[in-house]
């Protein structure tokens, strides 16, 4: 069994955003945070792969109305 947690996700439309006064207020947070990359044309890297242990992000100052099941 997995010990992740559910995420729940809704669309918002643009009008909605555009609403918001003030703005969004986005904050967050990575942990172990690691890429790799290959050599590419020319040398030039090219990211091949990223992952990290732990991420959270909280956006806030939305009013997305009543959530229902």
């Amino acid at each position: 069994m997995s010990n992740t947690s559910r995420i729940e996700t809704r669309e918002l439309a643009d009008a909605d955003l555009d609403s918001v006064a003030g703005g969004l207020s986005v904050s967050g947070s990575v942990d172990r945070l690691t890429a790799t990359f290959a050599p590419g044309r020319g040398g030039v890297p090219v990211l091949t792969g990223i992952s990290a242990k732990s991420l959270s992000g909280t956006i806030s100052d939305i009013s997305v109305g009543p959530l229902t099941s």
